[in-house]
C-alpha cells in the first residue's frame, strides 16, 4: 500500500479498537503502526497535521475516519483548550502550565497490566493514559512506582511522535525499563488526583471537591511548599521532584479542614523575621491567591487568611479587598501610619518605636499598631512647631531660640526630633518654661514703670543669661500681660538687671566655649580631645563637655604659633621659622591623613622669641621697680 494514498481513498484500512482512557496522540500512534507506518511517513504528516495539534486536543483529522462516538471519547481523555483559556482533561479544568504536552511519560506497571490482560481474542495492546500528562503527578498511585519520561539506554527524553508508543528513537523497549518504587504512604495526593480523572476509585474531600482540579492541585502544592520548603524559599526555584512531597503535605493539611490550612500559615508567622516583611512563602501564596478568579476558592482562601490576620493582628494588605470587612478594624500597619504622619518609612517606624507602639516587633512579622493611638500621636505631631514658628510665637528671633536650645533652656520634643530632621518644639512645654520665668508676677493691664519686657532686656544682657537668672531666682519679674508673645508679655525691672544676669562660670564648658578660652578652632580642639589630652565627658543631653579647670590648665601649659604671632604682630610662619631655627620642637603635633593639623609648643618656648632689646629691658626692669616702689 502506498504511504501517500490519494485524497478521498481509504487512508487506514486497519482500525484498531479504541481503549477507554487513551489519548488522541496515543491512539493515532497505534493507528499508524497498525497500518505499517510510523508517524513521519503517515498520511497525517503528509497532509500537514502535526502531532502538536493532536496533543492539544485538535481531533478533526480523526473525525473523518472514526465514529463520532469514539472521537468524543478520545476528546474526553485528551487535554484540550477551553474557551476561558484553561485546559480541560476528563472534565476537569487545569491551567496550561499544569499539563505536559510534548513529553511522553509512561508507567511500566500500567503497561505490564496491559500485557497481562486479554482484549477480546487477543492481548490488550499497550497504550497511553490521559492522566499521565498531568505535571503534578510524579508517581503512579496504582503501582507505587515513578512515572518515567527518559530512555534507560540513551537517556534521551521521550517525545511524543518521535517513535512509537513503547519504543525510543534508539530502538530500546520502554516497557522493559527498570521500575523505581516509591512508598505507597506518600501517594495519597496522587490517588485523589487520579481518582478525579477516572483512573482510580474517587476519594472525596469536602474542600477540594468544590474546586476545579487545577486549583485543588495548586492549593495543595502552595500549602505544602509553606510547610516543607521553609519560610524564605521560592516556589518556582524548587525542583520538580519535590512537588509530590509538597502536594502530599498540603493534602494532609487540607484534610484537617480549614484549621489545617490556617495552621500552615501560622507556622510561618511564628518565628521572627525581617522588619515589616511577610515570609517569602506567604507572599508567594498571596500572589497566587490574588490572581485567582472570583469564586469559591478565592472566597474560601480569603476567609482563612482573615482568620489568621485576626488572631495574630498582623498587617497583610491587599487581600482585604476580597473580604467584606477588615478583621482588624482597630489596627493599622506602619505603612498606613506613614500616611497619617506624612513622613517617610524609616521616620514612621522610629516614631512608633519611640512612642512604644511597636514593642511586639521581635515576636511576629508585619506587626500592627492601635489605630486610635496612632491617630492621637499624629495629632500631637501636628501641634509641634519649628524654630521659625516658635520664634514668632514667643516674640524673639530664631537665632535666640537656637541659643536657648543650646543652653538647654528650651527643650526639644523627643518625638519631634524623631519625626523630623529639624528641631521641633511642643508649645505646651515652652509655655511651661515661660510660666516658670513669670513666677508669681501679677497680671497688669500695661507695662509697669521702670520695666522692660524680656525681649527688650535680652538686647542688653543676652537672652541666655536673662533666662537663667529668671529660672534660678536671681531676677524676679514685676508684672505680666494676659496676652501677647511670651517674651513680650513678661516684664523685669531695668535697675540691677546687669548684676543679676552676670554669667557665672560653670564647672563644665562645651567644645565651642573651650575653643574660645584657648583661642583655638573647634575642629582642632576636637582632635586634641579625641587623643585624651583633655578629658571629655557628657552632659544630660548627651553633648560632649570639658572641665573648665582642665581647659585652663591645658591653656597655661601649651601655646599655638597663631597665638604667639598675634601677640607679636607677625605671622605664624615667621614664629615657626624662628622656633625651628632655635631648635625648639613642638610639644604636641597631630596629623590627619598625612597633613599636620595641630602644632602646639610649650609656653617656655617664648624665651626663644625675645629680641635683645626685650632681654635688656627685662634685666633693667627689677632695679626700676625697686627704685620706684621701695620695699
Amino acid at each position: 500500500m502506498s504511504p501517500y494514498p490519494e485524497q478521498g481513498a481509504v487512508i487506514f484500512p486497519i482500525r484498531p479498537p479504541y481503549i477507554l482512557g487513551e489519548t488522541a496522540c496515543g491512539y493515532t500512534l497505534r493507528l499508524v503502526e497498525a497500518n505499517g507506518y510510523d508517524w513521519r511517513r503517515s498520511t497525517f504528516a503528509s497532509r500537514g497535521i502535526r502531532m502538536k495539534d493532536l496533543t492539544h486536543g485538535t481531533t478533526s483529522a480523526l473525525a473523518r475516519i472514526l465514529d463520532p462516538a469514539i472521537v468524543e471519547r478520545i476528546d474526553w481523555f485528551t487535554p484540550r483548550a477551553s474557551e476561558t483559556g484553561g485546559v480541560i482533561l476528563c472534565g476537569e479544568a487545569f491551567q496550561p502550565s499544569q499539563i505536559l504536552y510534548d513529553r511522553q511519560r509512561f508507567c511500566v506497571g500500567c503497561w505490564a497490566d496491559d500485557s497481562g490482560r486479554s482484549y477480546g481474542s487477543s492481548r490488550r495492546p499497550l497504550h497511553l493514559r490521559g492522566w499521565w500528562s498531568v505535571a503534578a503527578l510524579i508517581s503512579c498511585p496504582l503501582h507505587a512506582i515513578r512515572l518515567l519520561d527518559r530512555c534507560a539506554e540513551c537517556s534521551r527524553t521521550n517525545r511524543i511522535g518521535q517513535a512509537s508508543c513503547t519504543s525510543c528513537m534508539c530502538g530500546a523497549d520502554l516497557a522493559r525499563v527498570a521500575r523505581i518504587e516509591v512508598p505507597s504512604s506518600t501517594l495519597a495526593a496522587e490517588r485523589y488526583v487520579v481518582g478525579r480523572l477516572g483512573g482510580l476509585p474517587r476519594i472525596f474531600d469536602p474542600v477540594l471537591d468544590g474546586l476545579p482540579l487545577g486549583d485543588a492541585v495548586n492549593l495543595m502544592q502552595r500549602l505544602g511548599c509553606c510547610l516543607t520548603a521553609g519560610r524564605d524559599v521560592r516556589f518556582g526555584r524548587l525542583p520538580t521532584e519535590r512537588r509530590s512531597e509538597m502536594m502530599l503535605a498540603g493534602y494532609h493539611a487540607i484534610q484537617r479542614g480549614p484549621e489545617g490550612v490556617e495552621e500552615a500559615l501560622e507556622l510561618l508567622l511564628a518565628a521572627p523575621g525581617r522588619l515589616d516583611q511577610l515570609r517569602v512563602q506567604i507572599g508567594q501564596l498571596y500572589c497566587w491567591f490574588s490572581r485567582l478568579p472570583k469564586g469559591r476558592l478565592q472566597s474560601w482562601m480569603a476567609e482563612r487568611i482573615a482568620n489568621v490576620v485576626r488572631r495574630h493582628r498582623i498587617s497583610w494588605q491587599g487581600w482585604d479587598r476580597h473580604v467584606g470587612s477588615s478583621p482588624v478594624p482597630d489596627r493599622i500597619s506602619a505603612s498606613q501610619a506613614k500616611l497619617l504622619f506624612g513622613s517617610g518609612w524609616e521616620r514612621t517606624v522610629a516614631v512608633l518605636e519611640a512612642a512604644g507602639l511597636r514593642c511586639e516587633l521581635q515576636d511576629r512579622c508585619r506587626p500592627t499598631v492601635d489605630r486610635r493611638q496612632v491617630q492621637m500621636l499624629a495629632k500631637r505631631l501636628e501641634t509641634l512647631v519649628d524654630v521659625n514658628a516658635l520664634a514668632k510665637r514667643v516674640g524673639i528671633t530664631p537665632a535666640s531660640v537656637r541659643k536657648l536650645v543650646e543652653a538647654e533652656i528650651l527643650p526639644l520634643d523627643p518625638l519631634g526630633q524623631t519625626a523630623s530632621a529639624f528641631p521641633r518644639f511642643d508649645p505646651a512645654a515652652v509655655e511651661a518654661i515661660l510660666g516658670k520665668m513669670a513666677g508669681r508676677a501679677p497680671f497688669v493691664a500695661s507695662p509697669p514703670k521702670g520695666s522692660a519686657c524680656l525681649a527688650a532686656a535680652a538686647r542688653s544682657v543676652g537672652i541666655v543669661p536673662l533666662c537663667r537668672a529668671l529660672l534660678e531666682g536671681r531676677l524676679a519679674p514685676i508684672g505680666q500681660l494676659e496676652a501677647g508673645p511670651g517674651f513680650k508679655r513678661i516684664f523685669v525691672p531695668t535697675t540691677g538687671i546687669v548684676e543679676a544676669c552676670r554669667v557665672r562660670e560653670l564647672p563644665q564648658v562645651t567644645l565651642s566655649e573651650a575653643g574660645r578660652i584657648l583661642r583655638m578652632r573647634q575642629y582642632g580642639l576636637a582632635l586634641i580631645a579625641g587623643t585624651g589630652l583633655i578629658p571629655v565627658g557628657e552632659n544630660s543631653r548627651g553633648r560632649r563637655v570639658l572641665d573648665r579647670r582642665d581647659v585652663e590648665q591645658f591653656g597655661s601649659r601649651f601655646v599655638s604659633t597663631t597665638e604667639l604671632a598675634r601677640s607679636r604682630s607677625t605671622s605664624a610662619r615667621a614664629i615657626l621659622s624662628r622656633l625651628t631655627a632655635a631648635g625648639c620642637r613642638p610639644a604636641i603635633e597631630l596629623a590627619v591623613r598625612g597633613q599636620i593639623e595641630i602644632r602646639l609648643f610649650d609656653r617656655s618656648c617664648e624665651i626663644y622669641l625675645k629680641t635683645p632689646q626685650m632681654k635688656a629691658r627685662e634685666r633693667s626692669a627689677p632695679s626700676d621697680i625697686q627704685g620706684r616702689y621701695p620695699v
